[in-house]
């Protein structure tokens, strides 16, 4: 029922990251294109069904904290506290609302990334290894972020264990009962089998809300890395499409016409290749483009937020500060890993234009006309065709444009958008601090 594309050469290795288990349980996944029988079609309807409860879920639940948000405004200290997972909430509602209303292009990516870019262990060993360690940090960055959930959901039932040891039951019975993140509901939640429900409700939005954001960055990151790899075969390619083109000629004793031709052919398939990464690296950019520009705009406001909460914080419960320090960690981190590919996507493709130039297309190749019997035939020398050196040309400087992806055009994922995020982030705390002193005073 899940639309899971296999790779022709080695289908067995190839998987997704593990991570995208989380995408098809909140049911972002995209389906086949096509069942046959009806309770498959049952089973895809209530697939959609679940995708939309959960859309539905976290969009309810960032209800709750909003009208909490507009209730406390005035306290920077309350509003600051909630604010971070009220836009961590709205950050990844848009992106499950995104990835259920983009199914067919996301069934496309994933089909053209098997099909043009996954790259086997048994072609290229040490490019596959590279760009499988390449995704270690976004395991790292996953746990930090299934911690950052699991102490929001747990921390609220502490709290409540240690009400219940300390409080008399018909006190604790007229208190507001803690929930995972500050929410104001237009019912009584604060009692009996109303409170259990609501609280598992939100918790589970949140447990929605986190996963979506590690699963999709994984897949982000899982799409780049093997998009640098093939970047870097071409480099490989090019710089040895000379001596490539020689050994393939003397193999078949062909002469200095026959070398030419296959320089030649042999640009044109790396060109191709090129092509096909340009217009992959086209598509990722249109799919993601959307997300990533949000996750700017609220990435910058959440680490001033968290940081904010950190620094000001009086009498912190000791959970409540490592729950901060965990979502400043993983914020940040996440926020780098996506700027630090988006930046690598760029370098790799830039350094088509230096392979390119260096591949010795200037020289001339002289060899032996017979290598068994070197000093019986004179020197012959191979040189590359004016053809081959005008496609030279045209190759170079459409690599002198960088590939790069964006976000909606506004910003190019890179490490020097990282800096001005950050720089953004320490703005908009100093300000919040001004505002803070100023309201002690």
């Amino acid at each position: 029922m899940l639309f899971n594309p296999k790779p022709s050469k080695d289908p067995k290795n190839f998987r997704f990251p593990l991570q995208c288990i989380w995408l098809k349980l909140n049911g972002s996944w995209p389906l086949k294109p096509k069942v046959t029988g009806e309770f498959q079609k049952y089973l895809r309807l209530l697939y959609s069904i679940w995708a939309w409860y959960v859309v539905a879920m976290v969009g309810i639940t960032i209800g709750f904290q909003s009208a909490f948000l507009l209730k406390s405004f005035g306290n920077i200290m309350v509003t600051t506290e909630n604010g971070c997972t009220t836009f961590m909430g709205v950050l990844n509602f848009v992106r499950l609302l995104h990835l259920r209303l983009h199914q067919r292009d996301f069934q496309q990516l994933l089909a053209q990334f098997v099909k043009d870019i996954w790259i086997t262990s048994s072609s290229h060993p040490t490019v596959e290894r590279a760009c499988a360690r390449n995704m270690r940090v976004f395991q790292v960055i996953s746990v930090l972020q299934s911690s950052l959930i699991t102490m929001y959901c747990i921390l609220p039932l502490v709290e409540l264990y240690m009400l219940t040891l300390n409080v008399e039951p018909d006190v604790l019975d007229s208190m507001p009962k803690p929930f995972p993140y500050k929410m104001l509901f237009p019912y009584d939640a604060n009692h009996g089998w109303r409170y259990a429900l609501t609280y598992l409700f939100t918790a589970w939005a949140g447990v929605c809300v986190v996963t979506t954001l590690f699963a999709e960055d994984s897949l982000f990151g899982f799409f780049v890395s093997y998009t640098c790899g093939q970047f870097r075969i071409l480099h490989t390619q090019i710089d040895n499409i000379i001596p490539d083109s020689y050994a393939a000629t003397r193999a078949g004793r062909g002469t200095e016409v026959v070398f030419q031709r296959e320089c030649i052919r042999r640009l044109d398939k790396i060109a191709n290749k090129h092509c096909v990464l340009f217009n992959f690296v086209s598509r990722m950019e249109e799919f993601f483009s959307p997300i990533l520009l949000v996750n700017f705009l609220i990435s910058s406001v959440l680490i001033c937020m968290v940081g904010f909460q950190l620094v000001t914080g009086q009498n912190m419960f000791i959970g409540d500060y490592v729950k901060f320090l965990v979502y400043i960690l993983s914020s940040l981190s996440q926020l780098f890993v996506l700027c630090w590919n988006g930046d690598n996507t760029i370098q790799n493709s830039l350094e088509m234009a230096n392979h390119l130039y260096a591949c010795n297309w200037e020289s001339s190749v002289k060899v032996a006309a017979d290598e068994e019997t070197k000093e019986s035939f004179p020197i012959v020398s191979y040189s590359t065709s004016a053809a081959f050196r005008k496609n030279l040309q045209f190759m170079i400087m459409r690599s002198q444009r960088q590939t790069c992806i964006t976000a909606m055009k506004f910003s190019i994922l890179s490490l020097n958008s990282f800096s001005g995020l950050i720089s953004s982030s320490m703005s908009y705390f100093a300000l919040l601090q001004s505002f803070y002193e100023n309201e002690e005073n």
